[in-house]
């Protein structure tokens, strides 16, 4: 009670059918990032096989690169290439996709949210004196 003699008047809580609309009717979480680039950059996988062609040509658009020299997938890191040296790769042509033993070269596509695109080549593999 108040000290005027009468209860403040409570809010009331909302109901359970209320809280349930209210989440239905939320956006819904964005997806985690498949990887943090260069910079902390959130990029999302597009495709994890890319044609050395492909690769090309994304390249020559100014995309970055990532390199997994060893052919750990990327566990011990991977060394950045600017989308500049990148460019000039791909005017030497595609990326040589190579096997050793049990590894197969690959390149995979990357992009952010806002569209910037990040390749990532995976040893074995050649490209021009960019990669080797």
């Amino acid at each position: 009670m108040s000290t005027l003699g009468f209860m403040a008047k409570q809010r009331r809580a909302a109901s359970f059918a209320q809280v349930v609309q209210e989440v239905k009717a939320a956006p819904p979480a964005p997806v985690p990032f498949d990887l943090l680039g260069p910079g902390g950059r959130g990029y999302r996988l597009v495709d994890a096989d890319l044609s050395s062609e492909r690769a090309r040509q994304i390249a020559a658009e100014g995309a970055g690169l990532g390199w997994d020299a060893c052919g750990c997938g990327g566990d011990c890191g991977y060394r950045w290439h600017s989308p500049e040296e990148v460019v000039h790769a791909a005017t030497a042509g595609p990326p040589e996709l190579r096997r050793q033993g049990h590894l197969q070269g690959r390149i995979a596509l990357l992009r952010t949210d806002e569209g910037e695109h990040l390749l990532l080549a995976h040893f074995p593999m050649r490209w021009g004196q960019l990669l080797d």
